[in-house]
């Protein structure tokens, strides 16, 4: 999906799988230029970013850089949790029955 509008920027959709949001949106504008945005989209059921810029876009070398370092900052962010480097990510988490009572939004 590409859009191209009057102004010379132009959006597309990059998949999601194995990119952490904080990762992305701390980098797009090193990758893609200084006015770059990138939010979260959905397409047709797929999670991803939306990515805005004047710039190409992103190149398969530069999605699997954002890959690894999505990794990296996972693994640093287990360990300041304390937890095991290798731990598995998308493990399930035990909620007691009345957490979503005791949740903030």
């Amino acid at each position: 999906m590409t859009y191209t509008s009057s102004s010379g920027s132009h959006s597309y959709f990059v998949p999601g799988f194995g990119i952490s949001r904080v990762i992305i949106q701390s980098e797009i504008r090193y990758m893609s230029g200084p006015n770059a945005i990138v939010r979260p989209f959905t397409l047709r059921g797929r999670d991803g970013f939306l990515v805005t810029s004047t710039s190409p876009p992103l190149t398969k070398e530069q999605i699997e850089d954002l890959k690894e370092l999505s990794r990296q900052y996972e693994r640093r962010q287990a360990e300041k949790a304390g937890l095991d480097p290798d731990w598995f990510l998308n493990k399930p988490v035990p909620m007691s029955s009345n957490s979503r009572r005791d949740s903030v939004y």
